[in-house]
This record gives structure tokens, sequence and C-alpha cells, in this order.
């Protein structure tokens, strides 16, 4: 017989409160996410900060172009403001405020489909044009919006391989995307020339930032050598960028898609007035949206300012330096490419990644690793208190042991699922 979840009677919160406190002690600590895929505190008081922000506003939501409180469109429209000056958008830019990466790049293919059906109607079987590198959002985007997708291969350094992308320009393309880092290696794509080829041939031209939107403009005005990605450069059309990554915004939940032009924004959105209530009018995926997510992101960069996002962007560096150090320091592990914007990879001869990241979990560090090639992948996030990256370091250096000593703990699974 099926357990039985949903309650004849209710219960008092003091007793949920130790249901959920009992749960959250099997939780990785903090101090342990170091390579995980979710977002510890990112220092100072800006967990608290976001907190009280979205407690103040937890009933809000929007629906639509229309509807919703003056509070929860103040901070809709200063969050896209503030986007807008960091990914450096000529006036006349257009952001949209989404639930996650995926549904930023799905605003992407859907809007440059839309777009060409106008400004490319030769193209009878659209497609996309992006790097082996790329992100899956745009296979399920490209999915739902039945056009075809076309990876060409990387370069040795992992980049998308510009002259391959070039010649593989046909009378179907419609798109062609970028990566400003990509995901799996973490360097990134040469945006000017995959934005020139775009202008050439008419293409719309995103850069998937996810990732790296709200590093890469803090890491550069900190002068660190880091290709740009942003609207500067001609033909770039739309960008996606996470706030609740480099954004450093809590709760998950938040991103950004941002269009050079307002005009595109006709493609972007949706319309329906064929049924009895009249219009129907949404630029997201999803219909009404909670603000509260929206007010803990304004709160955030409010807080943070450009010296706080500064000086955060100058410690993602010094923990890049501190672990590749340190990683360099056990014999045999190296890092497979540079740590441009928030990823560091590493890897080693001969080595059983999948075996090493089974230790390291074992360990207490919930890790990922990258199948191609084999390595181990972080995504790193502000550390203040440096003994954390020493724990980590002593962990690798203890797990790779144990395998130079022929034993093993298994083997983990690379990827998401």
């Amino acid at each position: 017989m099926r357990n039985r979840v949903f309650p004849e009677r209710g219960r008092l919160w003091p007793e949920l409160e130790q249901v959920l406190i009992a749960e959250r002690t099997k939780d990785t600590p903090w101090r342990k996410g170091l390579g995980a895929l979710y977002w510890p505190d990112p220092g100072g008081n800006v967990r608290l900060v976001a907190k009280e922000a979205a407690n103040l506003m937890f009933e809000s939501f929007m629906l639509g172009a229309r509807y919703g409180e003056p509070s929860a469109r103040l901070v809709e429209n200063e969050v896209s403001t503030m986007v807008q000056d960091i990914l450096d958008a000529p006036d006349g830019a257009v952001t949209t405020l989404t639930a996650g990466g995926t549904e930023s790049n799905f605003h992407a293919v859907k809007t440059a489909r839309d777009w060409a059906r106008k400004n490319r109607p030769g193209a009878r079987d659209p497609e996309i044009l992006l790097a082996y590198t790329a992100h899956p959002s745009f296979e399920k985007a490209a999915h739902i919006c039945a056009i075809r997708t076309v990876r060409v291969p990387s370069r040795a350094d992992f980049r998308a391989d510009v002259e391959a992308m070039a010649n593989a320009v046909n009378g179907n393309t419609i798109m062609i995307v970028g990566s400003a880092p990509s995901y799996p290696h973490g360097v990134v794509d040469d945006i000017a020339d995959i934005a020139a080829i775009a202008r050439e041939h008419g293409l719309w031209c995103h850069v998937d930032s996810c990732v790296g939107g709200f590093l890469i403009p803090f890491l550069r005005k900190a002068g660190h050598k880091v290709r740009n990605f942003d609207f500067s450069i001609p033909g770039v059309m739309s960008i996606s960028a996470d706030l609740h990554k480099f954004g450093l915004v809590l709760p998950h939940g938040i991103s950004s898609f941002t269009l050079r032009e307002e005009a595109n924004l006709a493609f972007q959105g949706f319309e329906f007035a064929g049924w009895p209530y009249g219009r129907y009018a949404v630029r997201t995926f999803a219909g009404s949206r909670s603000a509260h997510v929206v007010a803990a992101a304004w709160a955030t960069m409010r807080h943070l300012g450009l010296n706080g996002y500064l000086e955060r962007a100058k410690s993602i560096v010094r923990l890049a330096r501190l672990l590749r150090d340190g990683i360099e320091r056990i014999e045999g592990l190296r890092l497979l490419a540079p740590s441009e914007a928030g990823v560091l990879v590493f890897t080693g001869d001969a080595l059983d990644i999948a075996a090493l990241v089974a230790g390291l979990e074992a360990r207490g560090y919930p890790s990922s690793w990258c199948k191609e090639p084999p390595a181990v992948h972080l995504l790193l996030y502000p550390v203040e208190d440096e003994t954390i990256v020493e724990e980590y370091l002593a962990a690798v250096a203890d797990a790779d042991a144990e395998l130079k000593a022929g034993k093993s703990r298994g083997r983990a699974r690379s990827g998401y699922a």
C-alpha cells in the first residue's frame, strides 16, 4: 500500500519546523559546497538582506504586462535596468527576468525563430548553429520550438571553432550561439568573431552567459584579461545571464534575458485574445510569477553595488589560484583549461576521474565531473575563509592517494542526472 503523506489533521508549525530541522542536518554543510551545483552563502550580510527583502514581498506576484503591485514593478524595473548597465546594453534594450538560465535560453531560441520568419523567410527548415560545448537547454528549446540544432566541434582549447561555424552556415541557419563561458570547461568563446559571422550572414547572435554574465564584467573592471561578450560587440542581439549564479542572488530561480532592441520583444512574447476574458499577453514562459525572488535580487544588487561585486570577483580569482596551486602540487593532477570565469576543471594523467569523484563524495564533498575529457568540475563562489580551500585540497589529496594505493570507492556518474 502506498505511503500516505497528506494528513487528515493539520499540524502546528513547531512540529513541522522540527521535521525540517532534522532533515536539514542531512544536507551538505556550506563549507563543503565548494564544487556543488548550488550556491552557498555569498558572504557578508548578503544572505540576510536577500531574505528580509524576500519576506517583505513574500505574497507579491506579477502577471503579464499589467498586473502587479507598484512595489513588484519597481523591483522588476530596477533589476532589469541594473542588468542592462552591467551588460553594456544600449538605449532601447529590454530585459526580461526569468526563472532560470534554461528559460532565458528558451526565449533566445523562440525569439530568433519568430524573428527569422520575418527576416529570413528563405529558411524553410530553420537551424541553430552552436558549438559542441553549448548548454543542453538549447536542445530543449529547439525541441519545443520544432527547429533543428547543428553542433560543430570545439577547438583543442575547448572554445567554439569559429571557422567551422562559418563553414556550417547555410540557407536554413537562423541563429548562432556563443558561450561566455561554456559550462563544461569554463572558457569563453570568441564572441566578437561569432557575432561577425552573424552580421555577415544576417543571423541572430545570442550569447549564453548564464554562468559568467555577472562575473566577467567585474573581472574586466578589476583588470583581468577575459574575453568580452557583451552588447558593446556589434551583432550581439541577445544575452542570457543568471542572477542566481554570480549575481549572488538567493533564493534560486532568477535569470535574465536581454534584447538589444525593444522592437524584437514582439518576437519573444505571446498574445491570445480568443477566449471570454480578453487579451492575454506575457513575455515569460510562466504566466503569474512570484515577486519575492526579484525583491531579493533587487536588495542584493543594491546592497553590494559595484564595489561589492568587484571584491567578490577578486575573491573568485584568488580562490581559483589557491585551487590551481594546490591541485598542481598533487603529483599527476593539473588544470584541464584556464579558470577564466568562475569554473575550474582539473584532471590527471591515467586517473579514474569517476572514482576520484566518488572518493570526494565519500569524504562529504558533493562533486561533479565532465565526461569529455574526464575532469573534476568546480563551480566556484566567493570564499572568505581560506581554510575551506585547504580542507578541500586535503580531501582531493587523500582521495587521490587512496586511488594510487589501488583502492576505490566506486564510480560517480557525470552530468546533472
